[in-house]
């Protein structure tokens, strides 16, 4: 069978029986040091990829990812969605809510809330509420039948069952005096869902009317929730919706007041979390790359100790005729095989082991009840393998593995035959 001579001669080197033993011991630990830097960037660029993901579909599917505000309740808030959904491609879905900020009286003690009032058949156009139900009903929110769907976290710390009644303390403008006034209201909890500790602890949900009653407002929206295709776009969504909503909302209203809008979007309110997770990804993969350096100058080592070690052959073969440039090939030959040797097996690695973490963290947290993740929006460690971040892996140490070859290679390549062969 052909194989070229660079590669014949250097596999050939790699695998010597004679090879000096302190030699095959720094290859080892080279190609070590590259298996674990690329399996641990891989690892860790799974992991925070997951985190991501997850901070996109859980948190973001339960908070408003954009929203306008309306200054006076909207009661033709159909037709204010339509114009938002008609003036963005981005946004894929719109929903009316009220919403305020309260208390829960549960048992004798209280519980800050912040209380949504929405109307079920258009909100699960825009939320993950009616799939995070964990007991209950999601279409239990009827107009005027004072029913709340509450968070398991708080459902389980207090005892509460399917049924109970659940007293709502709420601070709101007075109609028939000045000032604020505080009023209590009882509801039936008639719902319960699951994301995550946060949500769970703060989120409370009541039918649309029933919250512009306690809140003492004019039946009808306070504002309109978007889902987004792309939630990263969110800024410029909220920007849209308001100028098209502020330029056509006196065509569909008939106020006294001129209606005013304002606008946010998730970035206010969880940005930081995001930008958290995309500092510590870059962080981890700089110091994570260093281990790939490092394995990188071992392969250097390496290499130079064998043209150091194959002088002698490298002479004779230079007097058979040899060229300067096959020589260079042989040395890049057996350093690249070190190292993809260790690419190869790390990336196996990485990859076994990103693909195993979810159920090995659900299963430590839970078996030695560690409550690892109970501050967090998730149950156990998520993993998402992005193909671009495991191309370029691949590539970044690839390159790295080539440019260490280099210097042994042309040291290989500038030794003179005569020299060797006279002083052996």
């Amino acid at each position: 069978m052909y194989r070229p001579l660079p590669l014949f001669i250097g596999l050939r080197f790699t695998r010597s029986k004679n090879a000096n033993k302190f030699l095959s011991f720094i290859s080892l630990v080279s190609m070590t040091g590259l298996i674990l830097g690329v399996a641990a960037l891989i690892v860790v660029m799974s992991v925070l990829n997951g985190f991501e993901d997850a901070l996109s579909k859980r948190i973001l599917g339960m908070v408003p990812q954009a929203s306008i505000y309306a200054s006076q309740p909207l009661e033709d808030w159909v037709s204010i969605a339509s114009i938002v959904e008609e003036s963005d491609p981005n946004v894929i879905g719109t929903a009316p809510f009220v919403q305020a900020r309260g208390m829960l009286s549960l048992g004798g003690e209280v519980n800050s809330t912040i209380i949504n009032g929405i109307e079920p058949s258009s909100h699960a156009n825009v939320s993950i509420l009616k799939e995070s139900m964990v007991a209950g009903d999601f279409d239990s929110l009827d107009a005027g039948s004072k029913h709340i769907i509450l968070g398991e976290y708080v459902v389980e710390k207090y005892g509460l069952k399917i049924g109970d009644k659940i007293g709502i303390i709420i601070s709101s403008p007075s109609r028939s005096t000045t000032g604020v006034t505080p009023t209590f209201h009882s509801y039936t909890l008639t719902g319960v869902f699951h994301v995550s500790q946060e949500i769970d602890k703060w989120m409370s949900y009541i039918a649309m009317d029933d919250a512009s009653d306690i809140v003492n407002s004019d039946h009808g929206a306070a504002g309109i929730r978007l889902r987004l295709k792309d939630v990263f776009l969110s800024k410029e969504a909220a920007k849209n919706a308001h100028a098209a909503v502020s330029n056509t909302a006196s065509l569909h209203q008939n106020l006294s007041t001129k209606l005013t809008f304002t606008s946010n979007d998730w970035t206010q309110s969880h940005g930081s979390l995001y930008s958290s997770i995309r500092m510590q990804k870059t962080i981890m993969s700089l110091l994570l790359f260093l281990i790939i350096l490092v394995a990188a100058f071992n392969i250097i080592s390496t290499l130079v100790m064998s043209v150091v070690e194959k002088r002698s052959d490298i002479a004779i073969l230079r007097t058979f005729g040899v060229s300067t440039k096959l020589v260079s090939r042989i040395f890049i030959v057996q350093g690249m095989f070190i190292g993809m040797s260790g690419i190869l097996i790390g990336t196996v690695l990485g990859v076994l082991l990103s693909l195993s973490l979810p159920s090995v963290s659900w299963w430590v947290n839970t078996t030695f009840n560690l409550g690892l993740f109970d501050n967090y929006f998730v149950e156990a460690l998520p993993v998402k393998l992005e193909g671009v971040d495991l191309f370029f892996i691949l590539l970044s140490t690839f390159v790295v593995v080539l440019l260490s070859t280099i210097y042994p290679a042309y040291s290989a390549a500038n030794i003179e035959p005569v020299k060797i062969l006279n002083s052996e």
